[in-house]
């Protein structure tokens, strides 16, 4: 964690979420989610926690409920890394470009030696230059 981040971690010893991180590895999904549902009725102030379902739902392709697991990581710590990282990558797998270099903009902000956003930054970024929409107008401004 860099100094940058003040994440509110509960100690790594609740069973519960140790479970859940786990379950979600071995890709036992149901199980992870019914862990970190219950981690959070215990700590239901821990971003990370609320993070970690979030990952699960994203798993499920369920990305309405996991979009607003990150959410509520990042109403609980805005220097949540992790969720605005997984906000970024939600937004584009829908297509949402500009929005996914905001999000991921914003976790390299918090943390710049994180090199995962940084690299998803630098991925989407070249893909905002060649997407449809900007050839499309390009091609429309220097019509002849």
């Amino acid at each position: 964690m860099s100094k940058y981040s003040k994440q509110r971690e509960k100690p790594m010893s609740n069973s519960y979420f140790q479970q859940g991180l786990d379950h979600l590895e071995a890709e036992r999904l149901q199980e992870a989610e019914e862990d970190f549902l219950r981690y959070l009725d215990e700590c239901p102030e821990d971003a990370m926690g609320h993070n970690k379902l979030g990952v699960v739902y994203g798993k499920f392709h369920d990305f309405t409920r996991a979009k607003a697991c990150f959410m509520n990581a990042i109403e609980l710590d805005e220097h949540c890394t992790h969720a605005w990282n997984n906000l970024g990558n939600i937004a584009r797998q829908d297509g949402e470009l500009e929005q996914a270099i905001r999000y991921y903009q914003r976790a390299v902000e918090i943390d710049p030696l994180n090199p995962i956003p940084a690299k998803n930054l630098k991925t989407v970024q070249r893909q905002a230059t060649w997407s449809p929409s900007r050839i499309k107008g390009f091609f429309r401004r220097n019509k002849t």
